[in-house]
Parts: C-alpha cells; sequence; structure tokens
C-alpha cells in the first residue's frame, strides 16, 4: 500500500507560498533575544521575528522637541542686557526703548506676582504672573503718531470704528492730559508728559480699571531724556538708578 501524506490546510499554504526550503528556526540566545535573522525571508521588528511578508511597520520614534531660542517660552538672561521672553515668537530681541515703564511698579500696583520679561515685536511687550501656575499677563507701549494724546487717540479711534462702531475716546479719570480707548476687555492708553506721545496697551486681567491709574501716572512723568538704559539690572524702570558713590 502506498501511503501518502497527508497536509493540513495551514501547511499547504505555506508550501504554496515558499517554495524554496524552509530556513532552520533562528537559536535562542541565552537572554531569550533571537540574533540577527540571516535569511532575507524573516524579518526582526522591536526584537520579534516574522515572515517579510507579514511583518508590521517598525514603530514611529517620536519626534525630538524643538530647540526654543532663548526666551522663547521662558525667561532668558543669559544676553546680560534685559531679561528676555516671548511667550511663542522665535529668536525674541530685548526692547530698544521701554519709554518709562517700571516693571516693579507694575507688579506693586497690579498685583502680579513674577515679572517674566520682555520682547519687541511692533511694540514693547512686558509679560508677568499674577500668581503660580496662572496665564502670563501683557502690557505693551509704544511712540505713536499725533500731535497731543487726544488727537492720537481719535486717529486709533477713527481705525477702529471700522470694526466697532460703538468705541469712544475718554479721559483717563484721575490721570491728567491722559485719554483711553476702551473694547471689551482691552484698554489703550494715550499718555502726555513727552514731545512724543505714549500708546500703553493691557488687558484688564493684567491690571484693573480702578488701579491703573498710578501705573499710568508713574510712566507719564518718568524723565524723557536719560543718560544710561532705562534697566536696574536687567530688569525695566522708569529711570536709571544713580550711580553708585565712588
Amino acid at each position: 500500500m502506498t501511503h501518502r501524506l497527508r497536509l493540513a490546510p495551514f501547511a499547504l499554504v505555506l508550501l504554496v507560498a515558499c517554495p524554496q526550503a524552509q530556513a532552520p528556526a533562528p537559536t535562542p540566545t541565552v537572554g531569550g533575544a533571537h540574533p540577527a535573522p540571516s535569511d532575507p525571508r524573516v524579518v526582526e521588528v522591536s526584537g520579534d521575528l516574522y515572515a517579510a511578508q507579514n511583518a508590521p511597520s517598525a514603530p514611529k520614534q517620536p519626534d525630538a522637541e524643538p530647540v526654543k531660542s532663548p526666551g522663547t517660552g521662558r525667561p532668558d538672561e543669559t544676553n546680560g542686557v534685559c531679561r528676555l521672553y516671548a511667550p511663542e515668537l522665535p529668536d525674541p530681541g530685548c526692547c530698544e526703548h521701554t519709554l518709562g515703564f517700571d516693571s516693579k511698579v507694575a507688579a506693586e500696583t497690579c498685583g502680579l506676582q513674577v515679572y517674566l520679561g520682555e520682547s519687541f515685536h511692533n511694540s514693547c511687550g512686558f509679560y508677568f504672573v499674577p500668581q503660580p501656575n496662572t496665564p502670563a499677563q501683557w502690557f505693551r507701549i509704544a511712540t505713536i503718531i499725533g500731535d497731543t494724546p487726544k488727537k492720537a487717540a481719535e486717529d486709533n479711534l477713527y481705525t477702529m470704528r471700522r470694526t466697532d462702531p460703538n468705541v469712544s475716546v475718554e479721559p483717563v479719570p484721575d490721570v491728567p492730559g491722559a485719554f483711553w480707548t476702551k473694547q471689551n476687555e482691552y484698554r489703550w492708553a494715550f499718555l502726555p508728559g513727552w514731545k512724543v506721545v505714549r500708546m500703553f496697551a493691557w488687558k484688564i486681567s493684567s491690571c484693573s480699571d480702578d488701579k491703573i491709574g498710578g501705573l499710568l501716572r508713574h510712566i507719564i512723568a518718568a524723565p524723557e531724556e536719560v543718560s544710561a538704559p532705562r534697566r536696574d539690572g536687567l530688569v525695566p524702570v522708569a529711570a536709571p538708578p544713580p550711580a553708585p558713590a565712588p
């Protein structure tokens, strides 16, 4: 009687798909890992061996976190000029003119705990944290075209009314000579005191309407002409501190 080899269905599939002789199974090492396969029909993925045609894709390696420039997302003082900070702006730079803003007065007046730093983007911005683990708040200051604070405010209002016809120019309470425009939580104050008008912008989350007057008066009173940078160490002040006595 002739004996015939009976193959299970799955074995028959293997023979049809792989007509060549099967490679011997790799020998496990002492630690249980398999050596690298030498058969091109066998591939290794994450330490496991698979038939080449059925091998899963290798897991994608996580992208390395991009390197942030100094001052982007965290305070940086390595430049030796200012405490640099911008939430997302790449390659931020120190403000050339701080225009009488004083970070210490702002913190004390508005109840802000930590001064994060400054950076320039169309205007000079200053960032603070009111309390630990809270979003950063900001103030911005720049010079603006206008013969007087009221004229500068009205010119700015002309542009704003294209999108919001309800905004208006009003005197800032308890701040003689200053005018402001209010829109939702935003404020823009136009300040006297210098030959040029300074526009100061903020949100009420940075400083409330009942507190901001003290900060505005201090900025207005800052001397326009100074002989040294307006910083005490690396933080902005209204005027440079006096030089130490020899």
